[in-house]
C-alpha cells in the first residue's frame, strides 16, 4: 500500500496489454477454418508468443460474403495446449498470416461499405494483429459474391436482425444492387392467421420481398421514399391516439371495449344493433365506421357507401373511417376513387398536413390502402415499401394481414 492510500497496480489488464505491447510480442501460428472458400464464412485464430512459452490469441468471426467481422475476442496468456485444442474444434488448417490479414481486414473495408460496423470487441482484439498499413502486402480475395454483397440469413437472425441488416443494405448499397438468400422458401396461406407463428411469418416475408427487391428492383421506377414513412412513424405516430379530440379518444376507447362482440359479429344482427347505437348516439363516428365494415361484409354496397358518405360528412378528421373507405375502393378495383379518398398523395403527411398526428390504426390504414393500390397497378417495389410498414403489426390489423399476403401470392407468381 503506498503512502498515499492509493492500491500500487502491478500488473496492466489484459485488454490494456494488448492495447499496448501486443504487437511487440512475435507472432505466432495462424489457422482458419477447413471450408472458409466454399463457405464464405471463416473462423480465423491469430496467435504471438509470449517469452515465458505461453501464447495470447486473438479469435476472428468474418463474413466475407457482406457482413464483416461478426465475432471477435482474446484468450489472453494462455498455454499451447489450450491453444491446439481450440484448433481442433475449430476443425481449422494452419495459414500464412499476410492472408489471414487480408481476409480480416479486407472483411471488414467490404462491410463498412455496406454499412456494417465489427463486433464492439474488435477495439481490442484487433490489436493482436500487425498494423494494416503497406508492409502487409496485398493479396487478391474475393468478397461479396461477383463483388455484390450477398446476405445470407443465420440461424440466430430473428426477423428484427434480418429486416434490420436488409434495411442497412438498401439505405448504402441500394435495393436490387445485392442479393439475399434464405433457406425459407415456402409459405401456406394460413400461416398468416390469428394464433399462427409471427416470428416464421416475418422471416418467410423478408426473404420473398427481398428476393422479389433483388430480381426487380432495378427494372421497376420506386413512388415512395421508405426513409421518409419511417420518419412518419417515428415522428408523428401516437399509439393512444384516435382522434385529435382527448374526449372523444376516451369516449371511443370505452365504445370498442363494451361493443367488442358486436363488431366482431358481422351480420344482420350486428347490423341491426350498431343501428340502433347510432341512433342514441349520432355524435359517435365509430359507429358509423363500423357500420360500413358490416354493411361491406354483407355485401350490402349501396347501404355502406351511404353510411360512409354521411360520415365524412359529419367527421371529416375521423380518419379511420376515411382510410376504410379507401381502402375498400382499393380492393374492388375502384383506384381511383380510392386515391381520392388518399387526397392522391402517397404519403401520410402530406394527404393530410393539417395533421400533426396520427393514430397506429390511421397510419397502418392509409398504407394498406396504398399497398393494394400498388398492386392493383402492378408496382410491386411500392406495394412491398408499403408492406414494410405494415409488417410491424402484422396481426394487429385485418387490413395488414390482407394485403402481406396479397401480396405474397403476387410475388410467388412473379418469382416462378
Amino acid at each position: 500500500m503506498a503512502k498515499s492510500g492509493k492500491v500500487v497496480q502491478l500488473f496492466q489488464k489484459p485488454e490494456n496489454f494488448i492495447k499496448n505491447r501486443a504487437r511487440e510480442l512475435q507472432l505466432g501460428k495462424c489457422y482458419i477454418s477447413l471450408d472458409w472458400e466454399e463457405s464464405g464464412i471463416a473462423n480465423i485464430l491469430v496467435s504471438r508468443k509470449h517469452v515465458n512459452g505461453n501464447v495470447t490469441l486473438g479469435f476472428y468471426l468474418v463474413d466475407l460474403k457482406c457482413l464483416g467481422i461478426k465475432d471477435a475476442f482474446f484468450k489472453f496468456n494462455v498455454s499451447e495446449d489450450e491453444m491446439f485444442d481450440m484448433v481442433d474444434y475449430m476443425n481449422a488448417v494452419e495459414i500464412e498470416y499476410n492472408q489471414v490479414h487480408n481476409i480480416i481486414y479486407g472483411g471488414e473495408a467490404f462491410a463498412k461499405d455496406c454499412g456494417f460496423k465489427p463486433h464492439k470487441d474488435w477495439t481490442v482484439a484487433q490489436f493482436i494483429l500487425e498494423e494494416d498499413d503497406d508492409r502487409i502486402p496485398l493479396i487478391d480475395i474475393e468478397f461479396g459474391e461477383d463483388g455484390v454483397p450477398a446476405y445470407y440469413v443465420g440461424p440466430n437472425d430473428n426477423p428484427a436482425k434480418i429486416k434490420q441488416i436488409l434495411d442497412t443494405l438498401d439505405k448504402n448499397v441500394g435495393a436490387g444492387n445485392y442479393l439475399f438468400y434464405s433457406d425459407e422458401d415456402e409459405f401456406e396461406d394460413d400461416e398468416i392467421t390469428e394464433g399462427g407463428d409471427e416470428q416464421s411469418f416475418k422471416q418467410i416475408y423478408y426473404t420473398f420481398t427481398g428476393a422479389y427487391r433483388d430480381k426487380f428492383g432495378e427494372s421497376e421506377a420506386a413512388a415512395l421514399d421508405k426513409d421518409h414513412i419511417d420518419e412518419i412513424w417515428v415522428q408523428k405516430v401516437d399509439l393512444g391516439l384516435y382522434s385529435l379530440n382527448d374526449e372523444l379518444d376516451d369516449r371511443i376507447i370505452e365504445c370498442a371495449e363494451e361493443y367488442e362482440s358486436i363488431f366482431e359479429d358481422k351480420s344482420l344482427e350486428s347490423i341491426s344493433q350498431i343501428s340502433a347505437m347510432l341512433i342514441e348516439n349520432p355524435d359517435m363516428p365509430l359507429f358509423y365506421a363500423e357500420l360500413f365494415l358490416q354493411y361491406k361484409m354483407m355485401g350490402l354496397h349501396g347501404k355502406a357507401d351511404a353510411i360512409a358518405k354521411k360520415g365524412m360528412q359529419l367527421f371529416p378528421d375521423f380518419l379511420y373511417l376515411r382510410f376504410y373507405v379507401a381502402h375498400a375502393a382499393m380492393v374492388d378495383g375502384e383506384l381511383e376513387k380510392g386515391l381520392k379518398l388518399l387526397n392522391k398523395k402517397y404519403n401520410l403527411d402530406e394527404a393530410f398536413p393539417q395533421r400533426t398526428a396520427f393514430a397506429e390504426g390511421e397510419f397502418m390504414l392509409f398504407y394498406a390502402a396504398l399497398c393494394q393500390y400498388f398492386m392493383a397497378n402492378d408496382s410491386l417495389i411500392d406495394a412491398i415499401t408499403c408492406s414494410d410498414a405494415l409488417i410491424i403489426e402484422i396481426y394487429k390489423y385485418a387490413c395488414s394481414e390482407n394485403a402481406i399476403l396479397d401480396l405474397l401470392q403476387l410475388i410467388k407468381a412473379k418469382l416462378g
